[in-house]
Formats: C-alpha cells, sequence, structure tokens
C-alpha cells in the first residue's frame, strides 16, 4: 500500500492531535476543578426584625473581603476610645444646655424690659438652637461614609424588587455582606466554600461596623 504525501501529513495530524489530548483533558479538568471549588451568596435584605418583616427591594449590597487590611481601615473609621467618645458626647450635650438656659435668663431679662424687641427674638432663637443641638446628641459614633465602604468592597448588587441579592463564582474563604439600614452601614460575616451560602441582613441580625472591626 502506497501512503500519498497528502495522506501522510493527515495521518501525522491526526498522530499530533492524539498525543496531545491527554494534556488538554489534563487542563480541562483542571479548570473544571477550580471552577467547581466557587460558591456564591445569596440572600435577602430586611428592614425591620418584625415577623412580617418588609424586604427592601433597590438596596445596595457590598461584598468585601473579610482581611486584615479590611479591618484596619474600618478602624481608622471608627472612635479609637468609645468610652471616651462618650464623655465627650455627655460634655457637649451639657456645654449646650448651659448655653441654652443662659440665653433663657437673657431673654426673660430682656423681655421683662422691652417686649418683642429684635434682641429679646435674637435671644430666644439662639436658646432653641442650642436646646435643639443638645437634644440631638444620641451618643453614636460617627457615622462610617459610603466612599469608604464603596472602596472597600470587591464587588457589589442591588436588591430585586423581591429584596432578594445575589454574589456568584466567588472563591473559597471568608467574606462581609455590607449594606446601610437605619441611617448606618450594618455587616454579616459569611464563609464561602463549593456551595451557596444563604445570608440574610437584618438589623438585628447584623453588626455595626466598629464592632466587625474588632474581629478582623
Amino acid at each position: 500500500m502506497i501512503i500519498t504525501g497528502e495522506r501522510w501529513s493527515a495521518g501525522a495530524t491526526i498522530v499530533s492531535r492524539l498525543r496531545n489530548r491527554p494534556r488538554q483533558l489534563i487542563f480541562a479538568g483542571l479548570l473544571s476543578a477550580s471552577v467547581g471549588c466557587k460558591g456564591s451568596i445569596e440572600g435577602s435584605v430586611f428592614g425591620t426584625d418584625s415577623p412580617q418583616s418588609i424586604r427592601l427591594s433597590g438596596q445596595t449590597v457590598f461584598l468585601v473581603t473579610a482581611s486584615a487590611d479590611v479591618g484596619s481601615a474600618l478602624k481608622t473609621a471608627c472612635p479609637s476610645n468609645a468610652a471616651g467618645w462618650s464623655e465627650a458626647v455627655r460634655a457637649e450635650r451639657e456645654r449646650f444646655g448651659v448655653l441654652a438656659a443662659a440665653y433663657s435668663d437673657s431673654a426673660r431679662d430682656e423681655l421683662a424690659v422691652r417686649r418683642a424687641s429684635r434682641r429679646w427674638t435674637a435671644l430666644v432663637r439662639m436658646m432653641n438652637i442650642y436646646r435643639d443641638s443638645a437634644s440631638s446628641m444620641n451618643g453614636q459614633p460617627p457615622a462610617i461614609p459610603v466612599d469608604l465602604v464603596e472602596k472597600l468592597s470587591v464587588n457589589r448588587a442591588n436588591t430585586s424588587p423581591e429584596g432578594r441579592y445575589v454574589f456568584r463564582e466567588l472563591p473559597p474563604g471568608k467574606y462581609l455582606i455590607a449594606t446601610e439600614l437605619r441611617d448606618e452601614y450594618r455587616w454579616v460575616p459569611v464563609e464561602v466554600k463549593r456551595a451557596t451560602a444563604v445570608v440574610d441582613v437584618t438589623p438585628r441580625g447584623s453588626r455595626a461596623t466598629c464592632e466587625v472591626a474588632r474581629d478582623l
């Protein structure tokens, strides 16, 4: 049997492909295994803790890696001394109260001399400003800026009309789910494995920023 050059070339190509097939199969197997190692996070965001909890639609949910660097960044935005912060707030509230009382006394004295004078009106206005300032101080640490959370996040998603979110194809590891509830960011730690982790976020079932930062 005589094999022409053209047929020999075709046969050599087939043999070459067969020889390379094990490498391709190994590569495909490794790729499949790496994809199979990934997991996902999904859940819902609720606005309340009541049995008739309201799911929040259009809520921005951030995915953050739970690392020491993230913890350090969050700690810079948290008060270093919570007791010291509370004492400073108490002292400032007391100072506002003293100022409000002083303007109240001045307004009463002014009213005894001249009713409805411009000075009396200004004194009453300042008295009310300091009283409002004192009552508005709730003793809570400053809010974590939204741009910090955005910079730390590795991904983000908006909840669906049903209040659900999902992050797919995540390498195994520890993460944080963060979203803003009641004018502050709330966090839920989660560990991703080769499955889907269900993480529902509620005000009571989540942690404040500074609490999470202390554990990172």
